[in-house]
């Protein structure tokens, strides 16, 4: 029959410390567990790191699971955690995180004859950026989105910002856009346009071609013509019907004249400036004898001159001291020195200040921020992030940031430079396979094998050249039985001993006999042993 090896071993309760010694196994025969004693002297179930199947089958999501093989559940029968969507319209206040790719997509409405509404906030507007040098536009498609007319901005180089409100009175046939009023100026300006109808008074400059006059001009009543330039009679005489009777003497001066015709003089030294008595109206012009000009030098002569004077004066100025008044425009040095930061300053030249003179304003920092309160500025900013899939949080207690990052949206197939985990498949038909190893314990390591040790993994066997360690948790090893065919029915083994030996203390020990111990060899039995030969 086979050898049997059994161990020390109980049914109804795990072993206690009493009943083992340090390194003793015992198994619990109703469960099958193993136990030992360790250094310390306590009893502790040995449990194995992994395992084909669980002992007792657990239910996930209220599916069977054991660890036998796969399982899929339904999302039916999964709690949904705070802030479960079960579908986007559920989210009533959606935001984004980043920008809105829709590649060649569109947004789009499922509401019949639904309006697709963007609304900004407060004053902000609604923004058609530009992009890559191109000014930004807004096209407007046919139903068939086969044509498209655009409204695009001026180029950057116009520098334009101004605003063109469209017209605020009733659209109507036969009219022009006009920019009724402008409020602001330049390029920042905003105008309001309106519907209007041309007449003559909105040209203000240019010339109406030929074309647009009849070839002929039909017989007017010419009683109503105003402004009418005699230039433009090019030849002919005006009838003296045609003129009618004046009422006033036109020889001599105009009685009141619009323009005067004025002549260059630069030669005479005396003249008299004219002047009125008011600053409109039809009023006579008037001179002084204490305002003259002299036109040949340039000088403006009167009794006293009052206001501000703008420009640079040149020359001296003549009078009695104070005369002069009011500020130079510029000046090359200050009349009195001030003190800035406590250095005299008289614009004479450059000089340089000191800090510790200076008063420090709101918001100046004068001291070095300590390592919690950057941690703290720093904590803020990261954990203020808006990234997609990372989240991050800052320890204050150690000042350490913790980054999550949530699955990724990247192909991760091929291998890892360094692998924590490795992807492996059951191979239970290979006959000749070679287990890998590592030559250290820890540590970034290539993976190695050796033609010295293999297993089949057909029917389980590990081979080696050799085995070394703790053999006695082993089973099915034989004896040294052996007979016939397949019986193991004889233990056999050497006649004579030839070296020492010491039964093992708490053991017993049997030979078949007769043997012959050698001559100085010594085969010792300790007092609580038995040696039998048979």
């Amino acid at each position: 029959m086979a050898n049997t090896i059994k161990l020390k071993r109980a049914s109804g309760s795990d072993p206690s410390a009493s009943d083992l010694s340090i390194g003793e196994l015992a198994i619990r025969t109703s469960n099958c567990k193993l136990f030992s004693k360790n250094d310390g002297g306590s009893a502790i179930g040995i449990v194995a790191g992994s395992a084909d199947t669980l002992t007792t089958a657990r239910t996930i999501a209220g599916v069977s699971f054991d660890g036998s093989a796969n399982i899929s559940l339904n999302n039916n029968a999964i709690t949904n955690g705070a802030g479960y969507l079960a579908d986007i319209v559920s989210d009533t206040s959606p935001q984004l995180g980043g920008d809105l790719d829709v590649q060649s997509s569109k947004i789009t409405t499922a509401t019949s004859n639904g309006n697709v509404k963007i609304e900004p906030d407060g004053t902000g507007v609604v923004e058609i950026r530009g992009a890559g040098g191109n000014d930004g536009k807004l096209q407007l498609n046919c139903s068939a989105q086969s044509h498209g007319i655009k409204l695009a901005s001026p180029a950057h180089s116009a520098g334009q910002s101004y605003t063109l409100i469209f017209p605020d009175n009733q659209i109507a046939a036969d009219k022009y856009l006009k920019i009724k009023s402008i409020s602001g100026s330049g390029s920042t300006a905003i105008g309001q346009a309106e519907y209007a109808s041309l007449d003559a008074n909105d040209l203000g400059e240019g010339t109406v071609p030929d074309a647009r006059f009849p070839s002929t001009l039909p017989a007017l009543n010419g009683s109503a013509l105003t402004n009418l330039n005699g230039s433009n009679i090019a030849s002919g005489t005006v009838a003296a019907a045609r003129v009618a009777t004046l009422n006033q003497d036109t020889t001599g001066t105009a009685a009141i004249a619009t323009t005067i015709t004025v002549a260059d003089e630069s030669s005479d030294s005396s003249c008299n400036v004219l002047f009125t008595t008011a600053a409109t109206g039809n009023l006579a012009p008037k001179s002084g004898t204490n305002l003259t000009f002299n036109s040949s030098s340039g000088v403006l002569t009167a009794t006293g001159f009052a206001g501000a004077l703008t420009g640079n004066v040149t020359g001296n100025a003549s009078g009695s001291s104070g005369s002069c008044t009011g500020n130079a425009a510029t000046a090359t040095a200050l009349q009195t020195a001030r003190t800035i930061a406590g250095v005299s300053f008289d614009g004479t030249a450059n000089i340089s200040l000191n800090n510790n003179a200076i008063t420090n304003g709101a918001g100046y920092i004068t001291a070095t921020l300590t390592n919690e309160e950057v941690q703290d500025i720093v904590g803020g900013m990261v954990t203020g992030n808006t990234e997609t899939g990372i989240t991050v949080t800052y320890q204050d207690g150690d000042g350490t940031l913790d980054f999550v990052v949530g699955t990724l949206n990247q192909d991760t197939t091929g291998t890892a430079a360094i692998a924590t985990t490795i992807t492996v498949a059951d191979e239970s038909s290979d006959g000749t396979c070679f287990p890998l190893f590592a030559t250290a314990a820890t540590g970034n390591l290539a993976p190695k094998s050796g033609s010295n040790l293999t297993f089949n993994s057909s029917n389980g066997t590990l081979t080696a050249t050799a085995f070394s360690g703790d053999g006695s948790a082993l089973t099915g090893i034989s004896a040294g039985a052996t007979g016939g065919g397949s019986d193991q029915v004889f233990y056999e083994n050497d006649q004579t001993v030839t070296t020492d030996y010491t039964i093992t203390n708490g053991k017993n020990a049997m030979s078949a006999g007769p043997i012959t111990i050698n001559s100085g060899v010594t085969v010792t039995v300790g007092s609580g042993e038995t040696l039998t030969i048979v």
